[in-house]
């Protein structure tokens, strides 16, 4: 007996390790997948369908179709058990099937009666989950309604594959690209060191220093684009980890703006900043201040000398909105579709002939979606400007 269940204990922890492994729980809402639920309930004419994912101690939803909950506990009886098993798992009627007739779901208010759920099962043999569709009226499900479940479990499962083999392609690139510019970040360091050297070298020339000035100037440009390409290996080379804590946002972004006003001085810019008091998420601290950065420093690097940056945080539909308009050279349709894109190369060039590799606003968009935000960009056109706008859940909304 316990040889049993030490076997049954080790078989949940490799499954564990298998969904912690394909990186998919508590991400944000996937269209892919909300289509596969909508299908789902459709088809087999319920009004619930759910992609559950069993964790520990939890079923959580990844796609979720006619029904607002996130998660629920893991309590035996739907799917719990359907996980453990290697076909589809039915109940036609909950309240006298012994098997689920103490679940909250079915003995609570929900009222749950009728229960079809099948494993999604990954390579390895591990059931992650399940696609199950549930009704409140007891009923049967025919071959076919089987069979289209399965089905749409089986282009859930290929879509999980394949974001996982996508994730381990761009891991290896981003690994080439780290050791590339690691290596490269050496050499350049010394560069402006032995500029410096050969200006102090006696005798010396008016050229020979307008050299040794263009030369550490273009090698500190070079070190700004390694030091980009670092950063950004390393932020997408592995899952975002957060260290979540209540923020204030406006004073957090206020000491972000004070920093970057002496870099906006340098080019006779003024940022204004607008705010109203107490707006509170939960976010990460650090995180949130590379994200306040970029979209600043983009802003700075982009408009003219002698311009305004308009920094403002509010609060609308309970969420908290941070935005940076800028003068500078704005955007056309064509430019919008690539602005999140890595390596983007876009028509405007930084005034203050200032470095980028073009990753900035890719690391932006992978933070701010960490956080369960959402950024959008904004222009009129060409010359005209522009507006990047953050949106984060304001902090007395639970994160699930």
């Amino acid at each position: 007996m316990k040889h049993q269940y030490d076997k049954q204990l080790k078989e949940e922890e490799d499954r564990i390790k298998a969904l912690k492994k394909y990186q998919i729980l508590d991400t944000p809402p996937d269209g892919s997948f909300d289509r596969i639920t909508e299908l789902a309930a459709k088809l087999l004419n319920v009004p619930i369908a759910i992609v559950t994912l069993v964790d520990t101690d939890r079923i959580w939803f990844k796609s979720r179709y006619g029904i607002t909950l996130n998660q629920i506990g893991r309590d035996d009886g739907l799917c719990s058990s359907a996980i453990l098993s290697d076909d589809i798992y039915v109940v036609e009627d909950a309240v006298k099937d012994l098997r689920t007739l103490a679940n909250p779901l079915v003995a609570g208010e929900f009222g749950l009666q009728f229960y079809a759920a099948v494993p999604i099962k990954v390579k390895g043999n591990y059931n992650l989950g399940t696609l199950c569709v549930i009704d409140k009226n007891p009923r049967g499900i025919s071959d076919s309604e089987i069979l289209i479940l399965k089905n749409l479990a089986d282009i859930l499962i290929d879509q999980i594959e394949l974001r996982l083999e996508a994730r381990k392609a761009v891991s290896r690139q981003n690994e080439l690209l780290h050791i590339a510019a690691h290596d490269m970040k050496s050499p350049l360091t010394i560069i402006p060191i032995w500029s410096d050297l050969i200006k102090n070298e006696k005798p010396k020339s008016e050229k020979t220093d307008q050299m040794c000035t263009k030369i550490k100037e273009a090698s500190s440009k070079m070190l700004c684009i390694v030091d980009e390409l670092l950063e950004s290996a390393r932020i997408e080379s592995s899952e975002v980890h957060l260290n979540l804590e209540k923020i204030n946002l406006p004073d957090h972004i206020a000491s972000v703006v004070s920093t970057n006003n002496i870099i906006a001085e340098n080019k006779n810019q003024t940022i204004s900043f607008i705010s109203k008091n107490d707006i509170y998420v939960y976010g990460d601290e650090n995180k949130l201040t590379i994200i306040a950065e970029n979209l600043i420093n983009n802003a700075i690097k982009y408009s003219p000398n002698g311009s305004t940056i308009l920094v403002e945080i509010k609060t609308d539909n309970k969420k908290a909105i941070m935005s940076v308009t800028d003068e500078g050279y704005g955007f056309g349709e064509n430019d919008k579709e690539k602005l999140f894109q890595r390596f983007a190369s876009l028509n405007n060039q930084a005034t203050g002939r200032e470095a980028s590799a073009g990753l900035g606003l890719s690391i932006v968009k992978i933070l701010v979606e960490a956080h369960h935000g959402s950024i959008y960009a904004e222009s009129s056109g060409r010359n005209k400007g522009s507006i990047f706008t953050v949106e984060f859940p304001l902090a007395k909304k639970v994160f699930v």
